[in-house]
């Protein structure tokens, strides 16, 4: 698992919310420099976190039809199946369910002719079950995950005790620290000054 601390995740939350936000603006609501959000970027490009930058198009305002492919398959089948609907185009999300009653369920989009036929361009061998439905209007608006309700914690440069809460965060020759409270930022302060004086 990739540890980011709190600079990471304001960054990534301003991505997710806009991919089209500047260095600068992003560098400006986190009070940090524009190097310092374009390294960090690089990073978490280079780590994965970040698989690409994309958009957001509205299918209806195109004439392109959105539905849902709910698959019920034998254990065996569902990998396979799996596979197959990746192949195709019109499969936009993917996801394997542990229900046992809906194995695979698949967010489609395409001329409906199209999706209809793709029940005969898949293998049905041991699939019990398979429906397609239209979707008539689709609410969603963010299909981000929240940054704040993810695993991820911060530990006090001081005290390495995890913060569940408000972190103090303090700058240190271009670097961000992040702290559990205002005792431990000043007695860190203290280390690291005299460290720097003893250098």
């Amino acid at each position: 698992m990739v540890e980011l601390d709190n600079l990471d995740v304001r960054i990534l939350t301003h991505l997710q919310n806009n991919s089209r936000k500047s260095f600068q603006e992003i560098a400006k609501s986190c009070l940090t420099s524009i190097p310092t959000v374009k390294s960090r970027v690089d990073r978490l490009l280079e780590l994965g976190v970040i698989s690409k930058f994309t958009i957001d198009i509205d299918n209806t305002k195109l004439g392109i039809t959105e539905a849902l492919l709910l698959v019920n398959a034998k254990p065996g089948a569902i990998g396979r199946i799996t596979e197959e609907l990746r192949e195709l185009e019109e499969v936009k999300e993917l996801y394997v369910t542990s229900d046992s009653d809906i194995a695979v369920v698949s967010r489609l989009a395409g001329d409906m002719k199209r999706i209809l036929a793709i029940q005969d361009r898949i293998n049905l061998t041991d699939v019990n079950n398979i429906r397609i439905v239209s979707v008539k209007n689709a609410f969603r608006k963010d299909a981000t995950i929240p940054l704040a309700s993810s695993s991820i914690t911060l530990t006090c440069a001081y005290c390495d005790r995890k913060m569940t809460g408000d972190a103090v965060r303090k700058k240190f020759e271009d670097k961000d620290y992040f702290f559990c409270c205002n005792t431990c930022q000043t007695e860190f302060e203290k280390k690291y000054t005299k460290l720097l004086a003893n250098a």
